[in-house]
Protein backbone atom coordinates (compact mmCIF):
# COMPACT_ATOMS: atom_id res chain seq x y z
CA UNK A 1 0.00 0.00 0.00
CA UNK A 2 3.24 2.57 0.66
CA UNK A 3 4.73 1.48 -1.88
CA UNK A 4 1.35 2.56 -4.27
CA UNK A 5 1.07 6.22 -2.49
CA UNK A 6 4.68 6.67 -3.25
CA UNK A 7 4.37 5.35 -6.48
CA UNK A 8 2.02 7.89 -7.12
CA UNK A 9 2.69 10.44 -5.75
CA UNK A 10 6.27 10.35 -7.70
CA UNK A 11 3.72 9.88 -10.73
CA UNK A 12 1.86 13.04 -9.45
CA UNK A 13 4.71 15.02 -9.31
CA UNK A 14 5.56 14.13 -12.82
CA UNK A 15 2.78 15.22 -14.08
CA UNK A 16 2.74 18.75 -12.43
CA UNK A 17 6.56 19.29 -13.80
CA UNK A 18 5.50 18.53 -17.30
CA UNK A 19 2.75 20.93 -17.26
CA UNK A 20 4.88 23.37 -15.86
CA UNK A 21 6.88 22.92 -18.83
CA UNK A 22 4.64 22.65 -21.20
CA UNK A 23 3.63 26.42 -19.89
CA UNK A 24 7.66 27.53 -20.12
CA UNK A 25 6.96 26.63 -24.15
CA UNK A 26 3.41 28.33 -24.54
CA UNK A 27 5.03 31.32 -22.70
CA UNK A 28 7.82 31.30 -25.87
CA UNK A 29 5.87 30.69 -27.93
CA UNK A 30 3.43 33.53 -27.32
CA UNK A 31 6.12 35.83 -26.84
CA UNK A 32 6.96 34.69 -30.94
CA UNK A 33 3.26 35.54 -31.65
CA UNK A 34 2.99 38.55 -30.53
CA UNK A 35 6.00 39.73 -31.60
CA UNK A 36 7.87 40.27 -27.96
CA UNK A 37 11.44 39.66 -28.11
CA UNK A 38 11.36 40.04 -24.29
CA UNK A 39 8.63 37.20 -23.50
CA UNK A 40 9.99 34.93 -25.93
CA UNK A 41 13.66 35.31 -24.11
CA UNK A 42 12.01 35.23 -20.76
CA UNK A 43 12.11 31.57 -20.77
CA UNK A 44 15.87 30.77 -20.81
CA UNK A 45 18.63 30.61 -18.34
CA UNK A 46 20.19 33.94 -18.35
CA UNK A 47 23.73 31.74 -19.62
CA UNK A 48 22.18 29.51 -22.52
CA UNK A 49 23.01 28.13 -25.69
CA UNK A 50 20.83 29.01 -29.22
CA UNK A 51 21.29 26.91 -31.97
CA UNK A 52 19.00 28.08 -35.17
CA UNK A 53 17.53 25.83 -37.53
CA UNK A 54 19.97 27.42 -40.17
CA UNK A 55 23.62 26.13 -37.77
CA UNK A 56 24.03 29.54 -36.46
CA UNK A 57 25.16 28.82 -32.79
CA UNK A 58 25.39 31.33 -30.15
CA UNK A 59 27.04 29.99 -27.10
CA UNK A 60 26.81 31.51 -23.66
CA UNK A 61 23.92 33.99 -24.92
CA UNK A 62 21.98 35.86 -21.90
CA UNK A 63 18.45 36.59 -22.30
CA UNK A 64 18.97 40.30 -23.06
CA UNK A 65 20.93 39.47 -25.87
CA UNK A 66 18.89 36.84 -26.55
CA UNK A 67 15.46 39.46 -26.65
CA UNK A 68 17.25 41.83 -29.02
CA UNK A 69 17.95 39.26 -31.68
CA UNK A 70 14.13 37.87 -31.40
CA UNK A 71 12.80 41.11 -31.79
CA UNK A 72 15.16 41.72 -34.76
CA UNK A 73 13.51 39.06 -36.90
CA UNK A 74 10.40 40.08 -35.15
CA UNK A 75 10.57 43.06 -36.57
CA UNK A 76 11.28 41.81 -39.87
CA UNK A 77 11.66 38.71 -41.51
CA UNK A 78 8.88 36.91 -39.07
CA UNK A 79 6.36 40.28 -38.74
CA UNK A 80 2.95 39.06 -38.30
CA UNK A 81 4.12 35.12 -37.85
CA UNK A 82 2.18 32.71 -36.42
CA UNK A 83 4.57 30.09 -34.39
CA UNK A 84 2.39 26.89 -34.42
CA UNK A 85 4.58 24.16 -31.43
CA UNK A 86 3.37 21.42 -30.34
CA UNK A 87 5.61 19.38 -27.33
CA UNK A 88 6.10 16.04 -28.53
CA UNK A 89 8.29 14.65 -25.60
CA UNK A 90 9.43 15.53 -22.09
CA UNK A 91 12.21 13.42 -20.29
CA UNK A 92 13.11 14.04 -17.21
CA UNK A 93 17.34 13.84 -16.71
CA UNK A 94 17.35 14.50 -13.19
CA UNK A 95 14.14 15.87 -11.21
CA UNK A 96 15.35 19.35 -11.98
CA UNK A 97 16.53 18.56 -15.73
CA UNK A 98 14.23 17.46 -18.73
CA UNK A 99 14.74 17.14 -21.87
CA UNK A 100 11.76 18.79 -24.21
CA UNK A 101 11.11 18.37 -28.00
CA UNK A 102 9.11 20.19 -29.43
CA UNK A 103 7.21 20.44 -33.16
CA UNK A 104 6.87 23.85 -34.76
CA UNK A 105 5.93 25.49 -37.74
CA UNK A 106 5.74 29.50 -38.82
CA UNK A 107 3.04 30.90 -41.06
CA UNK A 108 1.67 34.36 -41.82
CA UNK A 109 -0.18 35.10 -38.79
CA UNK A 110 -3.84 34.21 -40.60
CA UNK A 111 -2.42 31.04 -42.23
CA UNK A 112 -3.44 27.73 -40.78
CA UNK A 113 -1.00 25.03 -39.28
CA UNK A 114 0.33 23.34 -41.78
CA UNK A 115 -0.32 20.09 -42.69
CA UNK A 116 3.45 19.20 -41.82
CA UNK A 117 5.68 19.97 -39.32
CA UNK A 118 8.72 22.52 -40.30
CA UNK A 119 11.43 22.43 -37.69
CA UNK A 120 12.03 19.82 -34.27
CA UNK A 121 12.88 21.55 -31.02
CA UNK A 122 15.06 19.97 -28.85
CA UNK A 123 15.43 22.30 -25.47
CA UNK A 124 17.16 21.43 -22.05
CA UNK A 125 15.46 22.83 -18.97
CA UNK A 126 16.48 23.17 -15.88
CA UNK A 127 14.58 23.91 -12.85
CA UNK A 128 16.01 26.35 -10.37
CA UNK A 129 13.79 28.73 -7.71
CA UNK A 130 10.70 26.50 -8.48
CA UNK A 131 11.01 28.11 -12.12
CA UNK A 132 11.72 25.98 -15.43
CA UNK A 133 14.16 27.91 -17.83
CA UNK A 134 16.23 26.72 -21.07
CA UNK A 135 19.29 25.98 -20.66
CA UNK A 136 19.93 24.76 -24.30
CA UNK A 137 17.47 25.20 -27.51
CA UNK A 138 18.57 23.76 -30.55
CA UNK A 139 16.45 23.86 -34.02
CA UNK A 140 16.68 21.68 -36.63
CA UNK A 141 14.85 22.28 -40.23
CA UNK A 142 12.76 19.30 -41.30
CA UNK A 143 14.00 18.37 -44.51
CA UNK A 144 12.41 15.14 -44.89
CA UNK A 145 9.02 17.42 -45.69
CA UNK A 146 11.06 19.31 -48.34
CA UNK A 147 12.14 16.21 -50.33
CA UNK A 148 9.70 13.25 -51.92
CA UNK A 149 12.74 11.14 -51.77
CA UNK A 150 13.79 11.28 -48.28
CA UNK A 151 10.77 11.23 -46.86
CA UNK A 152 9.85 7.87 -49.13
CA UNK A 153 13.11 6.16 -48.37
CA UNK A 154 12.42 6.87 -44.09
CA UNK A 155 12.81 3.95 -42.43
CA UNK A 156 9.40 4.59 -40.61
CA UNK A 157 6.65 6.59 -42.22
CA UNK A 158 7.03 10.41 -41.33
CA UNK A 159 3.43 10.67 -40.12
CA UNK A 160 4.18 7.86 -37.66
CA UNK A 161 7.68 9.50 -36.73
CA UNK A 162 6.25 12.58 -35.97
CA UNK A 163 2.44 11.33 -34.97
CA UNK A 164 1.95 13.75 -32.03
CA UNK A 165 2.05 16.75 -35.00
CA UNK A 166 -1.11 15.23 -36.57
CA UNK A 167 -3.14 14.07 -33.45
CA UNK A 168 -3.19 18.15 -32.52
CA UNK A 169 -6.35 20.07 -33.93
Amino acid sequence: MLITIFSFSLGFSQQKEEQAIRQTVEKMIEGWNTGSGEQFASVFADDHDFVVWNGYYFKGINRAQNAANHQGIFDTMYRDTKNHAVVDKIRFIRKDLALTHILAAVTPKDDARPKDPQVLISAILEKKAGDWKILSFHNLDLEVFQNENMKKGSPIPVEQMYASWYTVK
